[in-house]
């Protein structure tokens, strides 16, 4: 993007809030509601090469605390990738996981004056700049409630509390790519595990699974393994169902029982992980 593309999306993204009501072109997961601390306990990432969405960072987060080979990122929105800096920069200089709620609910122009002191290391990072300098002056120095999906979650990450274990992931550039993973993907890299957290859940028909599905397979090295958190049969035809049970073949077991952890947003226990392996030919 460049910079008069940057204070176009601050611009709409700020008369968006105005309308009050989400919508996920101009929304952020402030943190995860996965359950990450379990899920890396049973998912090794240790010395892989991931591909994850980047969404709240926390995953990213996660996979570099357990010691990931590399991590390359991707999402729908640019403003997932403003979002990753913001909580840098807030790691870095505030020593906070994530932003305070002064900043959410009542504005907060010490993270503005923040902002203006950054140096920027390359051009995702100034692009992020510019977005949260114009964004904030135009909603008066406040992330409305309307940007940013608040609520108190809490789940376990592997990092814990423990802002040292992870900052040393800001020494490396980001690499991210902006696209919808329900339509064909442009990515030519492989990967032994791709990261998907919610995504799926989000696929309402079968053809949105089958785009799914086949960026899985060309994404995956062989015996390489994608997870996602959350999939739900919003289609009743065969085909869908069909694509759904492909896609949560290899449910995460444990002594013969499904995982599952309380999901506070639905208020149910739901499962840890669904998992599809690429098999060798």
């Amino acid at each position: 993007m460049n910079h008069e593309q940057v204070r176009q999306l601050a611009l709409n993204t700020y008369f968006h809030s105005q309308k009050h009501f989400y919508h996920p072109q101009y929304m952020i997961y402030q943190e995860t509601n996965e359950n990450l601390l379990e899920l890396f306990r049973y998912y090794d990432v240790k010395d892989k090469d991931v591909l994850s969405v980047l969404a709240s960072s926390d995953q990213v987060l996660s996979c570099y605390y357990c010691g990931a080979k590399s991590i390359d990122t991707f999402d729908k929105v640019y403003l997932t990738l403003f979002y990753y800096y913001l909580r840098k920069w807030v790691i870095l200089y505030q020593k906070q996981l994530y932003p305070s709620h002064s900043f959410f609910e009542s504005g907060d122009k010490n993270i503005y004056d923040l902002i203006c002191q950054v140096r920027p290391t390359n051009i995702d990072e100034e692009n992020a700049i510019i977005f949260w300098k114009y964004y904030l002056e135009l909603n008066q120095f406040k992330a409305d409630k309307y940007l940013f999906y608040l609520s108190i979650i809490k789940q376990p990450k592997p990092f814990g509390d423990s802002i040292d274990r992870i900052k040393g992931i800001f020494d490396k550039e980001i690499s991210f790519t902006c696209m919808d993973f329900f339509k064909d993907t442009t990515i030519q890299k492989k990967y032994d595990v791709l990261l998907l957290s919610n995504i799926l859940e989000y696929a309402s028909t079968q053809k949105q699974l089958y785009f799914a599905r086949r960026n899985i397979e060309s994404l995956l090295k062989d015996d390489g393994i994608a997870i996602c958190t959350y999939l739900r049969n919003r289609d009743t035809s065969y085909a869908h169902k069909k694509e759904v049970h492909i896609l949560t073949s290899h449910s995460l077991k444990l002594d013969g029982d499904n995982c599952t952890y309380y999901e506070p947003l639905w208020n149910d226990r739901i499962k840890l992980a669904y998992s599809y392996q690429l098999k060798k030919k």
